[in-house]
């Protein structure tokens, strides 16, 4: 690369000084804030796409700065030559401020000033931040409430300048979808302010606008946890959480720019929103038009006609293409009708009117920002403008997309213009007959007025610009982060898409054939994937690194009658099972499913015995009776139904809890059953009654909390109840709280008595199972934290008089324990779905568990007992197939 030679004689002037402390990096940040910062970097500025120019270290990975080598950095260069900061800014660095630059850089741009890696923000952490949230928030209006998310950015460690710019980027085009006339910026729930809630209201959006934007998401991730269940239920969708960086690169382009911001097929019917009759406005002169060549985004002429609207201005334009070459080679005086300056009046007015391709319209959006529109020759809306006649350079592909390109032309508004037809026709007033001059004149007005006009109309754009966080200047916030997102990921960025550190990413690749096949440049040095790639190998990530489970938007829920929710975000079709629980024997199963039904099932043959109808929601949760001829359910109906299980027939309705009933319980003696729920209430029902409701003896209310299991005390007339990360000890004889203590960083999920009563046993969504100390008086003495799950805890076992205990988990796991030992004794790892339930069966030497699917699998033991089998176990008669364990 060849330097100018008054570049290289000014570097060379450049007096050089000594570094003298190991601080000089401080120093040379001080320089940068100062003189750059306020266009790259502070409050999101992203001029000529640079937004972290005080991050010295990644000015260097990025070779903006290049150590030892002062002539070819960029930064450097700019600001050796005076072109960086531009002239109009006062803020310059001195002749000695340069030359420490450039020392700095020549002796090899030490970073001493770094700062310390951001805490990664893991998904359990992303979720129980929008629940704190969400419990800040009436009940009724978190159906509203929605979360855009830059989790993933702020592990891959992006500097606070490039964090703002993807805020700006996401408030600008939130409110550039907005019909309302308020500005509403996203706020920050979290101190790093990596997630952003917004309610659909202050956009005047609703859950059939949401839905249509999670129709194109392809990072849905639905996570089998307490708090993501409670998020879903209090916000009355399937995935109220969407990648912000995704939402300005994808929602700002047609057509999901168009179906959100709900723009008609045709112009004529977006005028008739907006109140305009473009005919009767050009008939009565209420319209301005500039006609000019060289716009620079049209290649030929280009005609700018503003309409007055209901919400401020209309401005439209028509677009030409290239003369007639057949015209030109016959050598016809005949004038084109793409010619704007032999034919400035359109149709309707003279009987040869111009010849338009097609145009763009911009009109004002009741906030003060901009909507935009493409349309062809016919007014017909178009996605994409036809490149012969217009392009964007700054597309990967050149096309001019309505939304996006649209903003990164308009940085400042209607962009000022000056009109050639009016200086035409003055210049040849022959050309036109007597009246279409003056038709022309009154169109095309002076251009003192007309710039005027377009400077009133650009200061109302730059002041709701403002509201945003968002500022004039050419470089754009939302056409820049939709690039960015579309560029190549590295092995950082793609690792924190998935929730991963960089080594446990290329470890995971590398354990998997698909992956590695699909991902595996990821492992070299510098490696890069294309988005599309990443995005055809999302579903393999998920399933292979058990993420969760990757979202459908085309497995549609019913909304309310109002349009501001689906009416069971959790409802699913088929054999789904979100809770179950075994008889003592084993031999049947009581299912909580998602499609609203009950299932009492056979064991070992799979097979439904009875199928119990009368939920209006998918069901939550369930209990047997101590004799298991009754059974209990509770749904996001918020009905408690008991009932006859040799009938099929429902016995009792208890109706008390204002949503999802997610914990059931009988007493051991069977004549009351217990209830707790989403709303914070836990119930205890007396059901001796003959009539077709029990009754509410006792009631907890724990206000906007939310239930996730509860167990009943086997002698005493209590009941250990698990409320968000909480247990409490609660005495159903009085309804007082006797006890309550943090037992889990996380949700806790399940609860069990073990040595009749004496400990308890505690599940959480953070993967541990805790033994608790039930004779101790003080709150919290834990005998055991035991660890292995990688999931949610779904379901926990005793064998009786021994120290085995058994855990199911979210992660497809069941687990055997020694809880004297405090030590994992096996795993089994056949299931391919949650395990929601594991047993130990009546022969001691075997166990039972089930997943989500309704597949139920058996285990023998008997090799991991070491002994401790009692000797009045007898084995189980019935031939099962028995898998092994890994």
């Amino acid at each position: 690369m060849r330097i100018p030679f008054t570049l290289v004689f000014l570097l060379a002037s450049l007096p050089t000084l000594k570094a003298t402390e190991p601080g000089d990096a401080t120093a040379i940040g001080k320089i940068l804030a100062t003189h750059c910062a306020a266009c790259h970097g502070a409050n999101g500025t992203v001029e000529g796409g640079l937004n972290y120019i005080t991050d010295l270290d990644k000015l260097i990975a990025r070779r903006k700065i290049i150590p030892g080598n002062a002539a070819d950095s960029p930064v450097f260069r700019r600001i050796a030559n005076g072109s960086m900061p531009p002239d109009e800014e006062h803020s310059r660095p001195t002749d000695a401020e340069r030359a420490q630059l450039k020392q700095w850089i020549t002796s090899g741009a030490a970073t001493t000033a770094t700062t310390q890696p951001r805490p990664r923000i893991s998904d359990d952490d992303r979720d129980q931040l929008i629940l704190s949230d969400l419990e800040k928030i009436s009940p009724r209006a978190r159906r509203f409430q929605r979360y855009f998310t830059l989790t993933h950015l702020t592990n891959a460690q992006l500097g606070a300048g490039e964090l703002q710019t993807h805020r700006n980027a996401l408030a600008k085009l939130l409110n550039s979808l907005s019909w309302h006339s308020e500005i509403r910026v996203p706020e920050p729930i979290d101190p790093a302010q990596s997630l952003l809630r917004v309610d659909l209201r202050w956009f005047l959006w609703d859950a059939a606008t949401w839905n249509r934007l999670l129709d194109e998401y392809p990072y849905g991730i639905q996570r089998d946890t307490a708090v993501a269940r409670v998020i879903m239920v209090s916000t009355g969708t399937r995935m109220p959480t969407i990648r912000a960086d995704w939402f300005v690169a994808t929602a700002s382009r047609a057509p999901l720019y168009y179906d959100l911001l709900q723009l008609p097929g045709n112009l004529a019917e977006l005028e008739r929103t907006l109140r305009i009759d473009a005919a009767f406005n050009i008939q009565q002169d209420r319209v301005i038009r500039l006609g000019f060549n060289g716009s620079g985004i049209s290649r030929f002429n280009r005609i700018l006609e503003r309409h007055p609207s209901v919400h401020g201005a209309y401005w439209r334009s028509y677009d030409f293409n290239a003369p007639d070459q057949n015209l030109i080679e016959r050598g016809t005086l005949l004038p084109d009708r793409k010619n704007i300056f032999a034919h400035p009046l359109g149709p309707g007015l003279v009987a040869e009117p111009f010849q338009h391709v097609g145009g763009e319209v911009v009109f004002t959006l009741p906030n003060g920002l901009h909507g935009y529109y493409l349309m062809n020759a016919v007014n017909d809306r178009l996605d994409k403008g036809p490149q012969a006649i217009v392009s964007d350079p700054k597309r990967p592909d050149r096309s001019v997309e309505a939304g996006v390109s649209c903003m990164s032309c308009h940085v400042s508004g209607i962009l000022p213009k000056t009109d050639q037809v009016r200086d035409h026709l003055a210049k040849n007033p022959t050309s036109f007959s007597r009246q279409d001059a003056e038709r022309i004149r009154a169109l095309y007005l002076p251009h003192d007025e007309t710039s005027a006009i377009m400077a009133e109309d650009a200061k109302r754009y730059l002041a709701a610009l403002a509201k945003t966080g968002n500022r004039a200047a050419k470089t754009e916030s939302v056409s820049t982060i939709t690039l960015q997102y579309e560029a190549d990921l590295d092995l950082v960025n793609a690792a924190a898409e998935v929730g991963l550190t960089p080594d446990h990413f290329r470890k995971q690749i590398q354990e998997s054939e698909s992956l590695t096949r699909n991902l595996g440049a990821l492992r070299v040095a510098g490696g890069t994937v294309s988005r599309p790639v990443w995005l055809q190998t999302f579903g393999d990530l998920v399933r292979d690194l058990r993420l969760g489970t990757l979202f459908q938007a085309n497995v549609s829920a019913n909304q309310n009658a109002d349009a501001t929710a689906e009416v069971d975000p959790l409802e699913q079709s088929g054999d789904v099972a979100n809770q179950m629980v075994y008889s003592p024997d084993g031999k049947r199963a009581l299912v909580a499913a998602a499609d609203r039904s009950v299932r009492l099932r056979d064991v070992e043959s799979g097979r439904d015995l009875k199928f119990l109808i009368g939920h209006t929601g998918s069901v939550w949760s369930v209990a047997f009776s101590p004799d298991a001829k009754y059974g209990i359910s509770g749904g996001i109906d918020g009905v408690v139904r008991i009932w006859d299980l040799f009938r099929g027939t429902e016995s009792l309705r208890l109706d008390g809890h204002d949503s999802l009933v997610s914990a059931v319980a009988f007493s051991p003696n069977g004549r009351h059953v217990i209830s707790g729920g989403y709303d914070g209430a836990v119930i205890w029902w007396d059901i001796r009654g003959h009539g077709p409701t029990g009754t509410a003896v006792r009631r907890l209310d724990l206000q906007n909390q939310s239930i996730h299991a509860i167990a009943l005390h086997p002698t005493q007339k209590r009941a250990a109840v698990a409320v968000g990360k909480d247990v409490l000890l609660w005495d159903t004889a009085t309804g007082d709280v006797v006890r309550r203590w943090v037992a889990h960083d996380r949700a806790v999920t399940c609860v069990r008595f073990l040595e009749s009563g004496q400990q308890l046993a505690t599940g959480g969504d953070d993967g541990h199972l805790k033994i608790w100390d039930m004779s101790q008086s003080q709150n919290g003495h834990a005998l055991a934290d035991l660890t292995g799950h990688s999931g949610s805890i779904r379901d926990i076992d005793q064998k009786s008089g021994t120290p085995w205990l058994l855990s199911a988990g979210a992660d497809q796991t069941v687990r055997l324990w020694n809880r004297t030992t405090q030590s994992e004794v096996a795993r089994f790892r056949p299931h391919t779905a949650s395990v929601l339930a594991a047993t130990f069966l009546p022969s001691g030497t075997r166990t039972l568990s089930g997943d989500r699917t309704l597949t139920n699998r058996i285990w023998d033991i008997s090799r991991f007992l070491q002994g401790h089998v009692p000797s009045s176990a007898a084995p189980r008669t019935t031939p099962m197939t028995i898998p092994r364990a890994d």
